[in-house]
């Protein structure tokens, strides 16, 4: 058993040193452009020199942040670390790198296969290789630190994952809370869904001109994938707050929730602060009902890692928590020694 846990650490602690190595292409090429290096652009156009450098600053710094929450899971004191400051990180890059992982490849594929114009070369502020750098560092960053993440989550968490959905309690009596936000969260999460799983099959439904003019098969195909997250997630944030599946293990809605308004939360537009892209009403409210289920989820997050945290501090006695008390209803993964 001990050989098992071990050969799962190096294990763990390969892929996380493969995403930070997958991370520095991404770095030092942004690096280079907050500097004033003009390496692989053709033309900013109506973007201002100040602008170029806000918006690759704030990239920078969300990337560095998975470089660095990749380094700490190489680390052997990285599940003393205080539970949030890995799982808030970590289930935006979810959102974030799943739809990416998806999207792009499937998408490029469909264009190749179809010969519709490629984004890549159709472009005119940047060149052709920086969206193969850019793209395939996130994509292969994705794949290894998501895998890293789900063995540390195992080692950490591994208790509460393979608990039965039936045997999660209520420690502090908040569930009744948590029932009322998961609800209004389920119903713009099947809002979102419905609606961008009618852009991804094709319909254009409350786009103007200019939004239409600028689709294609990666954005189609991004559509397709935040539908299916957004009624994935809601699906497992219902079986656990709900306490639905019963006999189900924690970890399977666990993971559909986390995934799917993960991905739902990280294309809400929250990066679109200051731009001003092409879109209408109808993309507007689409946003805005996914910035509000993921934030709804967060909370109902925060509820759990409150109770876990308090439960653990009652409970600094020569009696250990019992292991049904730990798993409360949570989004957000978080048993054991929560701090």
């Amino acid at each position: 058993m001990h050989d098992h846990s071990e050969r799962r650490a190096r294990r763990r602690r390969l892929l996380a040193r493969f995403a930070v190595v997958a991370c520095l292409p991404y770095l030092s090429l942004k690096l280079l452009w907050i500097a004033g290096a003009d390496v692989g652009v053709k033309d900013l156009g109506e973007v201002s020199r100040g602008q170029w450098i806000a918006a690759n600053a704030v990239t920078f710094g969300m990337d560095a942040i998975a470089a660095l929450i990749a380094h700490v899971l190489t680390r052997p004191g990285g599940r003393r670390v205080r539970a949030w400051l890995i799982l808030w990180p970590m289930w935006v890059a979810t959102g974030m790198l799943v739809t990416l992982t998806v999207a792009v490849p499937v998408g490029m594929g469909v264009i190749t296969a179809t010969g519709a114009e490629n984004p890549a070369t159709a472009d005119g502020m940047l060149r052709p290789w920086v969206f193969a750098v850019v793209y395939g560092g996130l994509i292969a960053e994705g794949l290894v630190l998501l895998a890293a993440f789900a063995l540390y989550a195992d080692e950490r968490w591994g208790m509460l994952l393979r608990t039965r959905v039936r045997e999660l309690a209520d420690p502090a009596g908040t569930q009744g809370m948590q029932r009322l936000l998961t609800a209004l969260a389920l119903g713009f999460l099947a809002f979102s869904g419905v609606l961008h799983l009618a852009w991804g099959l094709g319909s254009n439904l409350g786009m103007n001109a200019e939004w239409i003019a600028r689709r294609n098969a990666v954005g189609r195909t991004g559509d397709l994938v935040h539908g299916m997250a957004a009624l994935t997630g809601a699906a497992g944030l219902y079986a656990l707050v709900f306490r639905r599946w019963g006999g189900v293990r924690v970890r399977v809605p666990l993971a559909m929730a986390w995934t799917g308004v993960g991905v739902v939360f990280g294309a809400s537009g929250w990066m679109d602060v200051g731009r001003s892209p092409a879109a209408s009403a109808l993309t507007g409210v689409g946003n805005t009902a996914d910035l509000i289920a993921g934030l709804l989820t967060l909370c109902v997050g925060c509820f759990a890692l409150t109770e876990l945290t308090a439960d653990q501090d009652r409970s600094a006695s020569p009696a250990a928590p019992d292991a049904h008390r730990l798993g409360a209803a949570a989004p957000l993964p978080a048993s054991g020694p929560v701090r």
